[in-house]
């Protein structure tokens, strides 16, 4: 499929506009509602990948959503109900049981920043696999993700949002001083 560009800034100023128009309880829907596409589309790849190989299949992508969002949600140290409404919503979404508070907190303090970049390297990959308005879609999503709650953005949650962007091919501002310069 062909690739469209993403462009950081963008993004967080749609994201901000519209945590600014709509109550929270409808932008937790809209950033489940924005996860969706690309997760049926990557869950779809994975079952089939799964019958063609005789695998068992392990819930790979949710697993790989459930870890960058708890990371998203607690690297600012804070765990708000906000984010962890949103979270609920897309585990219901996938019909998976979401983890409790202490077991988000548990699954943080064990993934490491290498299983994290792992994630979303692995997602990064799969980008040409869907079509990249989904692509772009769950990306934006994240970034609703960093606006839950507190409606703030953190140094951590950029870092982590920066990993989605290819380097000379999307925008995202190289360091956070920059980011908060044009954001």
């Amino acid at each position: 499929m062909a690739r469209s560009s993403m462009n950081m800034i963008s993004l967080m100023n749609y994201a901000w506009d519209q945590r600014q128009k709509v109550d929270a309880d409808t932008y937790q829907d809209q950033c489940r509602n924005l996860l969706s596409h690309a997760y049926a589309d990557l869950t779809n790849m994975y079952d089939s990948y799964c019958r063609s190989e005789n695998l068992k299949n392990d819930d790979l992508i949710f697993y790989t959503f459930q870890e960058i969002f708890v990371m998203i949600m607690l690297s600012d140290d804070d765990f708000l109900q906000g984010e962890y409404d949103a979270y609920c919503k897309f585990c219901n979404y996938a019909n998976i049981e979401p983890l409790s508070v202490a077991d988000c907190r548990s699954l943080y303090s064990r993934t490491s920043v290498d299983k994290l970049a792992e994630n979303i390297n692995f997602l990064s990959k799969l980008r040409d696999s869907i079509d990249p308005s989904k692509y772009e879609a769950m990306v934006l999503a994240f970034c609703y993700l960093c606006l839950q709650g507190d409606k703030a953005m953190d140094e951590n949650e950029y870092y982590i949002l920066r990993c989605f962007f290819e380097a000379g091919y999307d925008y995202a501002p190289s360091t956070w001083q920059q980011f908060k310069d044009e954001w």
